[in-house]
């Protein structure tokens, strides 16, 4: 929740971050395009594999807070 007087900035960022993810998603869809179906796999596990690994370590330090 936001209070009144922040001047509407969680609605600014929640469009930033939304633009961010569609740049993103843009972004891997092009990479893709270029790759052999190998290597587009290969690519995609490994781009699963990152984002796995930076929710796991985004818990391991929320836990410690």
């Amino acid at each position: 929740m936001h209070s009144d007087g922040d001047g509407g900035k969680m609605e600014v960022l929640v469009r930033v971050v939304e633009k961010a993810d569609q740049l993103r998603l843009k972004t891997i869809d092009k990479l893709v395009e270029l790759f052999t179906p190998r290597q587009a796999a290969e690519f995609l596990i490994a781009a699963a594999h990152l984002q796995f690994g930076v929710r796991a370590l985004g818990a391991t330090y929320d836990r410690r807070l």
